[in-house]
């Protein structure tokens, strides 16, 4: 299990300069990536994000790198030709303007595109194999963070897990007391309204017998079992889980809302409520599982 909460960060020289590459990866529902890297080096990124997607399937990750050129990672040119139009251009406004001021040279690189970076292709792609190093060791820093991070949470799952269960075991056993339960609250209630009224054992029995089928909640019990087990299956495996884990964790909190509307038991009522904190509480931690 791996959390989706990370941070890795390395650092190094190629031949072209000196690199930091920090990864930061935040809670999201889908993989959402963003690169953040000097243009000189959008010849990688394809590389890069396939390198992400390849050991990341879930989460807002955030790559960002940092560069320090050498001499040799680019070659300024001036264009002559472009200079010389402008400079002809400059002066003639000069002279058709009268003006005493004589055009610079800071005039003449106010136009732009006169002096040019060159980056060398060739240079770039054979620099990846210095850069690709250095980026496989943040990845591995941010993996191991979220590993460590995705363990602690699945120690707070599995408690969080045995609780439930516990739980569920205590509200199985309250539902053979259901019969009693209603035959004791109609007699009370026949008591109430109509006193000394001799009672129909076998109509009693039969309201008895319509309010126990209408409160079942053994199909909701032995479903809730199984996503229990289900889940403890998932947390014993290494992989992307967190979807499944929240599908699970809806159709649990959907029995349990069954069963707290189908039991008027003040003691399944109060489990209930337990239950549906236990629920709540992994809610908070499957967040943020990858």
């Amino acid at each position: 299990m791996k959390s989706m909460t990370g941070f890795g960060y390395a650092e190094g020289a190629g031949k072209l300069g000196f690199y930091k590459i920090r990864l930061k990866t935040l809670n999201h529902r889908f993989l959402d990536l963003n690169c953040r890297i000097p243009r000189e080096m959008s010849i990688w990124e394809d590389k890069i994000t396939s390198l992400v997607r390849e050991n990341i399937s879930r989460g807002k990750v955030e790559v960002r790198v940092e560069f320090e050129p050498q001499e040799g990672a680019f070659s300024v040119e001036a264009n002559m030709v472009l200079a010389r139009s402008y400079w002809k251009a400059l002066q003639k406004i000069v002279q058709e303007l009268s003006l005493l001021q004589q055009p610079g040279l800071s005039d003449l690189l106010q136009a732009g595109e006169i002096v040019q970076v060159r980056e060398q292709s060739s240079l770039w792609e054979e620099e990846w194999e210095n850069f690709y190093p250095l980026f496989k060791e943040a990845l591995c820093s941010l993996i191991s963070y979220r590993e460590a991070e995705g363990a602690h949470l699945r120690e707070d799952l599995l408690s969080w897990l045995k609780e439930l269960e516990r739980l569920t075991g205590e509200v199985e056993k309250g539902t053979p007391l259901v019969q009693s339960y209603y035959r004791n609250k109609l007699l009370q209630r026949i008591e109430e309204f109509l006193p000394g009224v001799k009672i129909d054992e076998a109509l009693l029995a039969q309201e008895v017998i319509f309010y126990v089928e209408k409160s079942d909640i053994n199909e909701e019990i032995v479903r809730l079992k199984a996503h229990i087990n289900r889940m403890n299956e998932l947390l014993s495996q290494d992989k992307a889980m967190g979807r499944e884990l929240e599908f699970i964790l809806q159709e649990m909190n959907r029995e349990v809302n069954t069963i707290g509307s189908k039991s008027s038991q003040v003691e399944i009522s109060s489990l209930v409520v337990e239950m549906k904190t236990v629920i709540e509480k992994m809610w908070e931690q499957v967040r943020n599982v990858e």
